[in-house]
């Protein structure tokens, strides 16, 4: 006969009033329990069943009357719980607990109560002395007292514990076994200090006792070095049951002190679960498995040897259950058959079954002839009424026991729904959700649920053992009324709900990243979507905070989407969450702030002054505080003195750059050649942290050093201290600006200008001025000279000759101290000339000309240098060349002056010239006060060259993905324009550079004015260049603009003009710039105007040419056509504009 048996859990059956249940036990003491007489004890029992269970105790196998007991014991009024009032050694014992109604016997497990307990040491008048050798092992024994539960064993030194606890021995070198025993494996002299003392501690009572104490008296030898020997290790075979801790030690003997290893034969350790402690000599697997039973060795080596020792373990395992047996359910007439499904090692030999807490082999248990018993089975056929009892299966062995209570109940009930859905029920699409439709009722009820009055099958849903309907990931088709049904042969109970699904809140719009400086504001734009019947809100939070808008948090009045923060701070930084949430659902977009400001002023944290020499330096060292979200970008170390102390320099560094230099080749290619360039700045890289700077003599410094990063300078780091202080030494240089000039004073005034006195080198200094007359053919003076004390700067020379050639020099001179001789510069004096009384030359350079054309825009000119005659004529010293070059077609506005070419030159490039254009020059000398007549005008030719930018950029966001370029062409063509170049990206960051990402767009049209560009992201901003070309190449610069696409949107509705027909064609003319949301995609829809065929479908031309005109060709003469002009914004969205009809012209009409 099949078997048809229902497991229901504990609480539904609360619910159940009509049908009379077997006791079951709820709550039981644990099996072992050790009380501690100060304190009360309970033991707790608890039980279910209808009618209510009543509740006794046995002990020892004897009923146990609380009434007996001098009212120290006493049983609760709602459960079987006993309290013992001041427990006593005569409570120790085995207790049951038993709770009994009409149907049957539910009995707890047993519990051993006993009474908590630590015996006393044994007294001893003085300390136990042990005499040992220095480096030998020891044993000192420990016999703890008897104790329940087992105590905790650990030694002290009480040596310096004035009678208290005393310090805990544990270390490598002392160790206890699991008995308790010491063991030191090699003495040592300070042991002789210790006080060794065997402490008992138990948990239960918290008491303490301690043993005698035990001294050592080391006998001081020479310790004797040995390979290890075993001391002491766990027993050479043990047992430990699955699922608990294996501990194993082993102490061994050995000077040098032995290291321990562990290994398992034929295997690995458990990685996971496996420990060894510090000291090395203790092995731990914990949640011990039946795959952890083997041999362990535990080895102890030193440099002199080894020793070993194996352990055989053997896992065991006390009874578990693989399947408790449950309660069960029956009809009259059904078959029963219960497994008592538990696994032990070694396995249990027998089952053993009762009923109501009596042995099926007891002699008061009636035979039932279709109860059967096979092992851990228990068969009963054809059950009745009587069947119904609470039965009992015990499995044991040597380690322990599983005990469970069960009871059959023969029941006869129509379903029931005790727990069915809610009537109404509210999801948004992805969520899941599980309709209940738990049941009573005997036999089983048979559950299925309704929808729309067809039975579900679908393997998209699932009904679990106890009836509910779950629904995954639900959709919105999934809304309607679901009817749960349950039926047995005995009636059925129905009950139905509606279920909602709703559209997921979904965000639309999510906020972006933003980096914003400190004191700025940032704000945060959400949108989402949400099913039309529900109410969403928008709610900000920081990290994972909800904001509330006050202060400096603000959620815009108008726009409830936006969230501004003024005011920016540093904590301000962190992740924000923008959340759309309804009453069913939410949606989460994040966004980072990063607020950035100028560096932290950086602190230096050492100056090395070395300026006892004459070539005085200091090293400055320093460190960042802080970049404050922006990376520092370059550091400056500036230094001032005691002669300016307001004023603080930037001390330059030397950088190099590699670079690329163009090389024409002869067939006109050009090849870029590596090089290096190298210059002087005073950014010092953001990686460098320290510079050494070379000094100046006698002075006094002081360093600050400032932080840059992309938003501004920090302020300066605090000043140095102390001051360093530099000797006295040769000026470095002399005089800069050194001339001559003629004065009504004088013929002859030298001028130089003054040496600030960083540059003196010394307190004691002075300028020497010489000068001698230096006529050409003949031999040279002696120099006079003259001292001229600061701060005078000048010195005219005394009687000169009228139009005399004079040389002369100024140089630096100080005295150092505690040094008698005076000592010039390190840089030697410059040797100048000068006429005394110059006037106007008129001196013309000879043979002025082109040497050759080497570009569009550079030109190579030489001319013949002057003869010695020419003196007469120069009127002074020549002191540099000037060439003029201008647009022969406008000489004014295009003048080009290229001065200062050195005296001695025959030959200058000028690198500007006009391109593409007729071009004159003449060349003129200059003297001090002068300038000579211009030679006669040359001409000649340029070639065409690189355009200059185009001129009027601007341009118009096309609906969310494209931009409408416009520009007028260049000032200067400078040659033919032949085309153009588009670049664009989006801007990233304030560094990007456009073009990197997106190819070029070439242009090839020289009469092109505009341009569509089309594919681009919505919102978003774009950087745009264009640049015209010549046959030469682009313009060296471009023309730029920056402009943000529109949000996605739908173009406005365009019009459009005819403006040109003919017999097969018309042009459609439209203007997308006076359109509020122009498209980025133009396109005509047309079909013939036939009123019998409404079926004809429109074709399309896409043909727009650059005056924004789109035609629309493969006509007939003399037909109408149906025209519209379609917008798009080149993603998804398009608009119509009105039809028009647009008739051809017929054939013969022109």
């Amino acid at each position: 006969m099949a078997l048809s048996n229902f497991v229901y859990s504990s609480f539904l059956f609360s619910f159940v009033y009509s049908i009379s249940i077997p006791p079951s036990i709820l709550e039981e003491p644990d099996s072992d329990i050790i009380f501690d007489s100060r304190l009360n004890l309970q033991l707790a029992c608890l039980a279910k069943g209808e009618p209510t269970p009543i509740y006794t105790w046995t002990k020892n196998g004897y009923l146990y009357e609380t009434t007996e007991q001098n009212n120290r014991v006493t049983m609760a009024n709602d459960s079987g719980m006993l309290t013992f009032v001041q427990p006593q050694s005569i409570d120790q014992g085995w207790y049951q607990c038993n709770a009994t109604n009409i149907w049957g016997t539910a009995v707890s497990r047993r519990v051993h109560v006993r009474i908590a307990e630590l015996g006393e040491f044994p007294i001893y008048d003085r300390a136990q002395v042990i005499q040992v050798r220095r480096g030998d092992s020891l044993r000192i024994p420990c016999k703890p007292p008897i104790s329940v539960p087992d105590p905790d064993i650990y030694w002290t030194d009480n040596t310096n514990s004035d009678n208290q606890i005393g310090f805990r021995v544990a270390s490598a070198r002392m160790q206890q076994d699991y008995d308790g025993n010491l063991y030191l494996i090699n003495v040592k002299d300070e042991d002789e200090e210790k006080q060794f003392t065997c402490n008992v501690f138990s948990g239960k009572s918290d008491v303490i006792r301690r043993g005698s104490v035990t001294k050592l008296k080391v006998i001081k030898t020479e310790p004797t070095e040995r390979k290890p020997t075993k001391l002491w290790s766990s027993e050479a075979n043990k047992v430990f049951l699955k699922g608990q801790k294996l501990s194993l030690k082993c102490l061994f003997d050995g000077l040098p002190m032995p290291d321990v290893i562990w290994r398992k034969d034929n295997g690995d350790l458990p990685e996971q679960r496996s420990n060894i402690n510090r000291e090395k000599q203790e092995l731990i697997i914990t949640d011990l498995q039946y795959e952890d039973a083997g041999v362990y060795e535990c080895r102890g080596h030193n440099e002199l040897g080894y020793d070993g020792f194996a352990i055989n373990v053997q896992v065991d395992a006390a009874p578990y259950w693989l399947e408790k047996p449950k309660d069960i359910y029956l009809v009259e007439g059904e078959t029963v058959d219960v497994i008592c499904n538990a696994e032990s090692k070694p396995a249990s030999k027998n089952t053993q079954w009762l009923i109501n807490g009596v042995p099926l082999q007891d002699i008061n248990v009636p035979y039932n002839p279709r109860r059967r018993i096979v092992r851990n089975r228990m068969i009963i056929q054809n059950v009745t009424k009587f069947d119904t009892a609470v039965y009992q299966c015990n499995v044991s062995n040597i380690h322990g026991y599983v005990f469970a209570n069960f009871f059959i109940n023969i029941i006869s009930e129509k379903p029931t729904i005790k727990r069915g859905p809610e009537t109404f029920y509210q999801l948004v699409e992805g969520q899941n959700i599980i309709l209940p439709c738990e049941t009573i009722g005997a036999p089983s009820s048979k559950i299925y649920w309704n929808k729309r009055n067809r039975i579900i099958t679908s393997a998209r849903y699932s009904i679990s053992k106890d009836g509910s309907l779950t629904i995954p990931a639900a959709v919105l088709s999934d809304s309607g009324v679901y009817v749960c049904n349950a039926t047995n042969k005995f009636g059925f109970d129905t009950r139905n709900t509606t279920l909602t699904v709703k559209q997921k809140t979904r965000i639309q719009t999510r906020p972006s990243n933003q980096q914003v400086r400190r004191g700025y504001q940032a704000i945060f734009q959400c949108t989402a979507t949400a099913d039309p019947s529900l109410t969403y809100n928008i709610d900000w939070y920081k990290d994972g905070e909800l904001l509330t808008y006050t202060g400096r948090f603000i959620k815009d009045i108008t726009d409830q989407n936006t969230l501004k923060i003024v005011d920016v701070q540093f904590d301000d930084s962190g992740s924000y969450i923008c959340r759309a949430s309804t009453e069913l659902d939410f949606d989460d977009a994040s966004a980072t702030l990063i607020v950035q400001d100028r560096p932290n002023r950086p602190k230096i944290t050492k100056v090395i002054c070395n300026g006892s020499t004459d070539q005085p330096f200091s090293i400055v060292q320093w460190r960042g505080t802080g970049d404050n979200n922006a990376r520092i970008l370059y550091y400056e170390l500036q230094y001032n003195t005691t002669f300016q102390p307001n004023d603080w320099i930037s001390i330059p560094i030397e950088q190099r750059k590699e670079s690329f230099s163009e090389i024409k080749s002869p067939d006109g290619s050009i090849k870029l050649e590596p090089k290096t360039i190298t210059f002087n700045t005073t950014h010092i890289p953001s990686s460098q942290n320290d510079l050494s700077a070379s000094l100046s003599c006698w002075a006094n410094y002081t360093f600050r050093v400032i932080a840059y990063n992309r938003i501004g300078a920090s302020d300066a780091s605090p000043i140095s201290d102390p001051l360093c202080t530099t000797r006295t030494c040769r000026p470095k240089t002399n005089p800069e600006g050194v001339k001559s000039s003629t004065a009504q004073s004088a013929l002859l005034l030298i001028e130089w200008e003054s040496m600030p006195k960083i540059k003196w080198s010394s307190p004691n200094f002075w300028y020497e001025v010489g000068w001698r007359e230096y006529a050409l053919n003949t031999s040279s003076e002696p120099f006079s000279t003259e001292i001229i004390y600061p701060p005078k700067y000048q010195f005219a020379i005394p009687n000169t000759i009228m139009n005399m050639r004079y040389q002369y020099y100024v140089k630096a001179v100080n005295q150092q101290t505690e040094v008698s001789n005076s000592t010039d510069a390190i840089e030697p004096p410059v040797y100048n000339i000068a006429f005394a009384g110059d006037s106007a030359p008129t001196y013309v350079p000879r043979n002025f000309r082109v040497l050759q054309m080497l570009d569009s825009t550079t030109v190579q000119f030489a001319w013949d240098p002057p003869l010695s005659s020419d003196e007469i004529h120069i009127r002074g010293v020549l002191k540099a060349y000037q060439i003029e070059i201008f647009r022969l077609d406008n000489p004014v506005k295009s003048r080009l002056l290229i001065s200062d070419i050195l005296p001695n030159q025959t030959s200058s490039t000028v690198f500007n010239a006009p391109p593409n254009a007729d071009v004159g020059a003449h060349i003129r000398i200059e003297t001090e006060r002068y300038l000579g007549p211009t030679s006669p005008v040359i001409q000649f030719p340029t070639r065409e060259g690189r355009p200059e930018p185009v001129t009027n950029l601007r341009g118009v966001p096309y609906t969310s993905n494209g931009i409408f370029l416009l520009w007028d062409p260049p000032d200067e063509t400078n040659g033919v324009i032949i085309g153009y170049q588009i670049d664009y990206k989006p801007i990233e960051s304030i560094a990007a550079q456009p073009g990197a990402d997106q190819p070029s767009i070439l242009l090839r049209d020289d009469a092109r004015r505009n341009y569509l560009l089309s594919g681009l992201k919505p919102n978003t901003k774009y950087r745009v260049q264009v640049r015209p070309r010549t046959s030469i190449g682009l313009s060296t610069s471009p023309a730029i603009i920056e402009l943000t696409t529109n949000l996605t949107l739908a173009p406005s509705k365009p019009t459009f003009t005819v403006t040109q027909r003919g017999q097969t064609f018309f042009n459609v003319s439209f203007d997308p710039t006076i359109m509020t949301i122009p498209g980025s995609v133009y396109y005509v829809q047309y079909k013939e105007n036939d009123q019998d065929d409404q079926t004809t479908t429109f074709k399309k031309s896409y043909t727009v040419s650059n005056d924004r005109t789109i035609l629309v060709n493969s006509l007939e003469p003399g037909k109408t056509y149906t025209t519209i002009l379609i917008a798009g914004d080149g993603i998804a969205s398009e608009t119509k504009s009105d039809p028009q009809m647009v008739s051809t012209r017929n054939k013969g009409k022109f």
